[in-house]
């Protein structure tokens, strides 16, 4: 046997060997699953136009892209105007305030003056904001809204007024009174299925493909929708298949000429037969493959509460190359914070997403410019296997809305009304973390269920059901919201339950079911107990015994 010690060229040798099996081996379950893309959706107007003194300069116009370095986004979605008015040198569309006479929105009065300037300069403002996000790395997407609205003719206008728009009155929907859901819709919308509104919009998104050095073009079919009248459905679904096959085609040729190519994004509600009642043919859209990649918008709850509609778009997408990413809500409600995106988030992968779009992202309570807390709340997003440590807020709120029907058939789950001496209707909340994993390896901090019992009395009696399981009322927290003075939502007037669900009752990976039942209430109060909004809240340990952030030592905050 030989003994002889070994070369210093012999020891690097072994541990460059070492190091390269370390870096090629298998992940372990539940690490290394991949990074998912990240879009941004950049308005274009809030934080650009609206927002500056004219004239902008060109440091001011690149702003919404350089704020955005360093946070893990790939792809910028970029606004290019309001659908029927644009703020670049188009020379097939209009331009935003081409028309104006008189104006009564200083606001948009400036945003068309801030485009202007530019061109004026010898500069297009899309060509500006499009190579300047190349140069720095991310992939760009001109966004293109659908809603063509019909204003009547009028020396003052609001400045963001197209002449095409105005000329037709004839082409608009109307209003839908034998359509209930209709009450969501815009009644002064021009409808596609007429073939110039469709050849208008078509020549623009060529000029976006076609014209400019774009990465392709998301087209937003969520807002606004629908396109066409409720009552035109049956007729003119396929005539909107067939106007994306065109947009299909112009984005190949496009590639073709360019030498790059051109992805074809589609922003939508997340739910496909609630599509195809107002005309929009996803399934069909999916299986022959005509767009890229779809952003299922959630149609109720965020996904927070979990992603059955979701599901339903990812499993359309089998067998073909079309991608589906999810839509993260858009930072509006004082709600809507870092936890319950990254509860979100984790559904949604769950679900089968291959991604996020962070949309018209203003967090309270400053909104705009970002300051540290929003930048950080985008942070990690494309990478599921750390979000799998991070806090959450897995969530179910109430239908703003709540006297209308939805919008596209899919109900929500709250508000819920219970009838006294009646089995409540139970409620689904998906759960995408491991919560037993986390607990064996000591490092679930908090698993709180929160259920707030709107208009519930001090004298009245409820049972509480967790995953057909009940939970004593000895093991409840009864939270008194009846009058508070300090910030609340609007619903909170009632009593919210608090349960530790550690131990025995850790909620299951997946979907997990809470139910209430009310025994007795107070006769004399005519308002109806609600359950208004479900919550679960997850918090990590960083390790066994570890520190939560911010823990002080004795004496010190905790």
């Amino acid at each position: 046997m030989n003994n002889k010690p070994l070369g210093r060229a012999a020891i690097v040798g072994l541990f460059l060997s070492g190091l390269l099996l370390a870096l090629t081996a298998p992940a372990a379950a539940g690490e290394g699953d991949g990074q998912k893309e990240v879009i941004f959706y950049s308005d274009g107007r809030h934080s650009s136009v609206y927002l500056y003194e004219p004239p902008m300069s060109v440091r001011q116009y690149v702003e919404p892209i350089d704020e955005l370095l360093d946070l893990g986004i790939d792809t910028i979605t970029y606004a290019v105007g309001d659908c029927s008015v644009l703020l670049y040198d188009t020379k097939v569309g209009e331009r935003w305030g081409h028309n104006l006479d008189l104006v009564n929105h200083i606001v948009w009065y400036r945003a068309g003056q801030n485009a202007h300037s530019l061109i004026q300069r010898g500069m297009d403002p899309l060509d500006v904001v499009t190579r300047h996000a190349q140069r720095r790395g991310f992939k760009f997407l001109p966004n293109i809204l659908l809603n063509m609205l019909h204003t009547p003719p009028n020396q003052v206008t609001n400045s963001r007024v197209a002449d095409f728009t105005t000329r037709h009155p004839e082409w608009q929907v109307g209003p839908e009174p034998d359509y209930p859901a209709a009450v969501h819709d815009q009644p002064h919308r021009l409808s596609y299925a007429r073939p110039e509104i469709r050849a208008d919009r078509l020549a623009v998104i060529k000029e976006l493909v076609s014209r400019y050095p774009t990465d392709g073009i998301e087209i937003n079919f969520d807002d606004y929708s629908p396109f066409i009248a409720r009552r035109e459905v049956a007729e003119h679904t396929e005539t909107m298949t067939g106007w994306l096959r065109e947009i299909r085609q112009a984005c190949d040729l496009a590639a073709k000429e360019q030498g790059r190519a051109k992805r074809l994004v589609i922003r939508i509600a997340g739910t496909l037969e609630g599509n195809r009642t107002l005309g929009m043919d996803l399934e069909t859209w999916i299986r022959e493959e005509l767009v890229d990649s779809v952003i299922a918008m959630p149609v109720t709850h965020g996904y927070e509460a979990g992603a059955p509609e979701l599901r339903k778009v990812v499993e359309a997408t089998k067998g073909t190359r079309v991608k589906v990413l999810a839509g993260i809500n858009d930072a509006s409600k004082p709600q809507d914070t870092r936890e319950v995106f990254a509860a979100a988030a984790a559904n949604a992968y769950a679900a089968g997403a291959e991604g996020l779009l962070f949309h018209t992202y203003y967090p309270g309570p400053d909104r705009y410019p970002y300051d540290d807390s929003a930048m950080e709340s985008m942070r990690f997003m494309g990478y599921p296997d750390v979000l799998a440590h991070r806090d959450k807020r897995f969530r179910i709120g109430s239908n703003p809305k709540s006297d209308t029907p939805p919008k596209y058939g899919v109900p929500w789950q709250l508000p819920l009304e219970l009838v006294p001496g009646e089995k409540g209707k139970e409620i689904h909340l998906e759960v995408a973390d491991n919560l037993a994993a986390k607990a064996s390896e000591g490092e679930l901090w908090r698993c709180e269920l929160q259920v707030m019992v709107q208009h519930m009395m001090h004298t009245d009696k409820v049972k509480l059901w967790w995953n057909g399981k009940e939970i004593p009322e000895a093991k409840w927290r009864k939270a008194d919201w009846t009058y508070q003075m300090r910030p609340r939502p609007q619903r909170y007037r009632g009593y919210r339950l608090h349960v530790d669900l550690r131990g025995e009752d850790l909620p299951k990976r997946g979907r997990n079911t809470i139910r209430v039942d009310v025994l007795e209430k107070d006769s004399k109060l005519v308002f109806p107990i609600v359950i208004s909004d479900v919550e679960l809240v997850v918090e990590y340990l960083p390790g066994r015994n570890g520190l939560r952030p911010g823990e002080g030592g004795p004496g010190q905050k905790q």
